[in-house]
This record gives structure tokens, C-alpha cells and sequence, in this order.
């Protein structure tokens, strides 16, 4: 309390609230730089055994390097048949839901859409 002003009043005049408070702010901090901290060095040692599988020329043998293969669920249709009843009047197609029914490709799951093993 400075002398010839008003006892401060609200919620950080309480000394507790404002231990919590820095105690809060302390453990964020630290928390946030050590996930920025995990985050870079994550990423740098990926590139660095991407460069290594590149540099080495182990191309992936199930893509052959394309980074992409043909959709197991719908086999390239880009559709698949999806019938709610047992016996259908008509035939219906929806989009399949491994590629998006876009391309009729997905990433390959050897090489994690690399192109290298």
C-alpha cells in the first residue's frame, strides 16, 4: 500500500491470486519453449534422414518413387458400392473414403509419401 492512495481493491489486490498467477505464467512459459524446443529438433532430424535415404538412392519398392499407389478400398475408381439394404433396387456409388474420390490414388505407407525407403 503506497501512502496517500486508496487500499487497491480487485482481484490482484489479493496476494494469493497473484502467487497462482506467476506460478501459471512460469509453467506456460517453460511448457511452450520446451515444445518449441522438441518441435525444431523433430524437424531438422527429419530432413536429415531424408537427405541420407536421398543421398543413398533407396528408392521405395513398393511406389517405385512415385510417392503414391492406387487406392486399396475402391482400386482406382474413385467410387466404392455402398448398399444400406439387403436387396437394392439400384446400385449406389459413393465417393470412397481412403482417396477422397479425387485421384484413386493414396500415399504410400512404406515410404510415408517420401518416394524413399
Amino acid at each position: 500500500q503506497v501512502p496517500g492512495r486508496p487500499p487497491a481493491s480487485g482481484p490482484l489486490a489479493n496476494p494469493g491470486v497473484r502467487a497462482v498467477g506467476g506460478v501459471v505464467a512460469t509453467f506456460a512459459g517453460a511448457f511452450g519453449g520446451l515444445a518449441a524446443i522438441t518441435a525444431l529438433a523433430t524437424g531438422v532430424s527429419r530432413k536429415i534422414v531424408v537427405s541420407r535415404l536421398r543421398a543413398n538412392g533407396q528408392v521405395c519398392y513398393l511406389c517405385e518413387g512415385r510417392k503414391f499407389v492406387t487406392c486399396r478400398t475402391c482400386g482406382g475408381d474413385k467410387a466404392i458400392e455402398w448398399q444400406p439394404l439387403a436387396n437394392p433396387g439400384m446400385r449406389r456409388l459413393c465417393a470412397c473414403p481412403t482417396c477422397g474420390g479425387k485421384t484413386g490414388l493414396q500415399k504410400c505407407n512404406n515410404c510415408v509419401g517420401l518416394g524413399y525407403a
